[in-house]
């Protein structure tokens, strides 16, 4: 058997045209159009490179010389004469079955799927579990200077206002997670912010003037301060953020480089304001806002009405623009799912707490 191709000298890019065989003593010969022998080496030690798709396969001599031949067939039977088996075969007809290309792009898409879906969220968990408190801390601290220098500014609240918010605010922090000195309520303006609650990683929670204005009753103030220490105790806000930013993520608790944390930051103002948690975020910080207010003794139902109220009041028929309320899903099902933990139907009767207003 001759396979027809080039050969190419050690060393160099001159290619000759030739024919290359095997031998009885398996010795591939390669011999110019003249017949003239121009090199041969043991079979065994020969580089041959694997079969794809239509591609020219090379034979590599020991000396760094080359033959090249566009007969795969060719190369496949020498091959199996040799009894040198190859998996280049399999590959090759891998690639020319449309039922195994189909079933590799399916697989594929599979794959991405379930990392998108449970990979990213997972991975994305642990970091949030494992991020050390000092790093929150430096996320937060450049999060709130970016969100004052593009979105927020100073608080227009009377001083007396903003005091009775700080007694809601302690009332409701001692029962998070890192007790009472591990949170802080922040007041600002928030313009186009509009009415909004943010939980920041450190445990700071920024409450807009206009949220404040909207409240009627106690509760209410204390259900959206039990959401959002919620939100900070289950590190959501770090799950959605990791979400999106894995690696620089990953190199900050890996190496402990803290050059990275600039590029974290950076994305938590949109996500805060802009994005919305998901559906499970929502029910645990809603459950967890119960569960405080039922211990100090406000009603659940009093943070389901107040977003009631909000929908009809903001949102109207067109829905919500960038808000606390707008952020956050299916108010109708959160409000119902709190009116059931409060163990009272939507007309039922409450007992009314006075309003946070000074």
């Amino acid at each position: 058997m001759n396979l027809e191709g080039v050969y190419f000298f050690p060393h160099t890019s001159r290619p000759v045209h030739a024919f290359a065989s095997l031998s009885p003593e398996r010795n591939l010969i390669i011999v110019d159009a003249a017949g003239t022998v121009v090199a041969q080496a043991p079979f065994k030690a020969v580089v041959v490179s694997q079969r794809l798709g239509r591609l020219r396969r090379r034979l590599k001599l020991p000396d760094a010389g080359h033959f090249e031949t566009s007969d795969n067939d060719g190369v496949d039977a020498m091959l199996h004469q040799a009894g040198r088996l190859r998996s280049g075969g399999l590959i090759d007809r891998l690639e020319r079955s449309v039922k195994w290309v189909v079933v590799a792009l399916l697989l594929a898409v599979l794959s991405v799927y379930l990392l998108v879906a449970y990979g990213f969220p997972a991975a994305a968990v642990w970091l949030a579990r494992e991020t050390p408190a000092s790093v929150a801390t430096i996320i937060s601290e450049q999060t709130l200077q970016t969100l004052d220098r593009l979105a927020l500014s100073p608080s227009k609240l009377k001083p007396i206002q903003m005091q009775k918010a700080r007694t809601l605010f302690a009332r409701v922090s001692t029962l998070g997670a890192r007790g009472a000195a591990g949170y802080r309520l922040l007041f600002r303006h928030g313009g186009v912010v509009g009415p909004n609650a943010l939980s920041l990683p450190d445990g700071t929670v920024v409450m807009t003037d206009e949220l404040y204005v909207l409240v009627q009753r106690d509760d209410e103030l204390e259900g959206v301060f039990g959401h959002e220490i919620a939100h900070a105790d289950r590190r959501h806000g770090l799950q959605m953020l990791y979400e999106g930013s894995l690696i620089p993520a990953a190199i900050v608790l890996v190496t402990g480089d803290p050059s990275q944390l600039g590029q974290i930051a950076a994305a938590l103002p949109a996500i805060l304001i802009e994005t919305s948690y998901s559906r499970r975020f929502e029910q645990q910080a809603d459950d967890d806002s119960a569960v405080m207010l039922k211990r100090i003794g406000g009603d659940p139902a009093a943070l389901g009405e107040f977003l009631e109220r909000m929908d009809r009041k903001l949102c109207g028929q067109k829905g919500c623009s960038a808000s606390w309320l707008g952020s956050h899903p299916a108010t109708a099902d959160r409000a119902a799912r709190l009116r059931n933990e409060s163990g009272r139907s939507p007309n039922g009767g409450q007992t009314r707490r006075p309003a946070p207003h000074g």
